[in-house]
């Protein structure tokens, strides 16, 4: 049986067009059924907020364990560890975060063992005053924690990584029938300059595809040896640090949320969704000889920081015009989101693209009428 089980958050339109047999159902609708989700299901999650019955669901234990390894950050880096062994990491409670004993010449990253959408994230350098680094951790996730359960964002168990430098890339891939990589999609994700927006931007291109496709290929196949899976889709995220791809953390049964995943339709021309389902394997080199000239962006729309939404409105038009070439456009409402707009664009120049990094979203809301 295949099955699309919905959360909450923001869901595809893409998903709505399935036409493969498959069961969309709601995780509130999964918990009050007397489904059992068995060992050959195909099973996509577009939000993390329905892993919990899904786990509870199923009874496919090298599943399980394929789920909570990826989603443990503390068990996904020692999985890892053989490809990467001179990776440091090591966890700690909330507690004992304030009296740890770190090389502070060095820098390092700090979040939950279990986290989402960048919750309670940390930098820790000789300069951080780790006592306001509690606090604001805590603030966080005692916030957050409303909304997610243990199994998606943990309430008190930490990892510490040592400090990935380098460029951000993000990967959209399945493990198919037989168990190997079928890779949709490749973006590269530059910061922009204020972090309030820091998923504003995500790109690809032909030249990124011939950089780091075998790579990310040899990298998979690497990793299924641990798991052992089939039928099991993962959003990866990668730092570049001296030309080799780090792993920073791999999102089991979805695609990148908010839509991200859906630039692989409007940029190639097809259903990421339905290739997972289908077990459909992209021919790259067809695809990118009709597409070689263009850069395909991903850009969310953000609530400007100073925006008060009851009383600000998004002024569409002029957002829309600033975009330039826009392949598709979604408004989102931003009263109940933090974003107002996922937009897909194309453009000839990546350093095109990249300006949308400088964007204040603030210059994009009016009054109230």
């Amino acid at each position: 049986m295949n099955y699309i089980i919905t959360g909450k958050g923001y869901i595809s339109e893409l998903i709505k067009q399935e036409d493969q047999e498959v069961k969309i159902i709601s995780e509130d609708d999964l918990s009050n059924s007397l489904i059992t989700l068995k060992t050959g299901d195909k099973i996509y999650a577009p939000t993390e907020s329905a892993l919990e019955v899904i786990l509870d669901r199923s009874n496919n234990t090298v599943f399980i364990n394929a789920v909570e390894m990826l989603k443990d950050k503390f068990k996904f880096r020692q999985m890892m560890s053989d490809m990467y062994p001179d990776f440091y990491y090591r966890m700690v409670s909330l507690d004992e975060l304030g009296s740890i004993d770190l090389d502070r010449e060095k820098k390092y990253i700090v979040k939950p063992v279990k986290g989402f959408f960048g919750t309670a994230v940390k930098e820790l350098n000789k300069n951080t005053d780790i006592t306001k680094i509690v606090k604001e951790i805590r603030s966080e996730l005692d916030e957050n924690t409303k909304y997610f359960s243990e199994s998606v964002l943990s309430k008190n168990d930490l990892i510490i990584e040592q400090f990935v430098e380098g460029e951000e890339y993000a990967i959209d891939m399945y493990f198919n029938e037989d168990g190997k990589p079928e890779i949709l999609n490749i973006y590269h994700h530059p910061l922009p300059e204020k972090n309030e927006y820091f998923h504003v931007l995500y790109y690809t291109n032909k030249e990124i595809f011939a950089k780091f496709y075998d790579e990310l290929e040899t990298i998979f196949i690497n990793l299924n040896r641990y798991l052992n899976i089939t039928n099991f889709p993962i959003h990866a995220e990668f730092k570049l640090e001296d030309e080799k791809l780090i792993p920073i953390e791999m999102n089991p049964l979805r695609y990148g949320g908010f839509g991200l995943a859906d630039l692989t339709y409007y940029a190639f021309g097809f259903n990421p969704f339905n290739a997972f389902f289908s077990n459909i394997k992209p021919d790259w080199q067809q695809i990118w000889a009709k597409r070689n000239e263009y850069n395909f962006g991903w850009v969310l729309g953000y609530n400007g920081t100073d925006i008060d939404v009851n009383v600000h409105t998004p002024d569409d038009e002029a957002y829309l015009h600033y975009l330039g070439d826009t392949m598709h456009y979604v408004e989102i409402d931003h009263k109940t989101n933090p974003v107002f707009s996922i937009a897909y664009v194309k453009d000839q120049c990546s350093k095109s693209l990249k300006r949308f990094l400088k964007t204040e979203f603030n210059d994009f809301f009016v009054p109230v009428k």
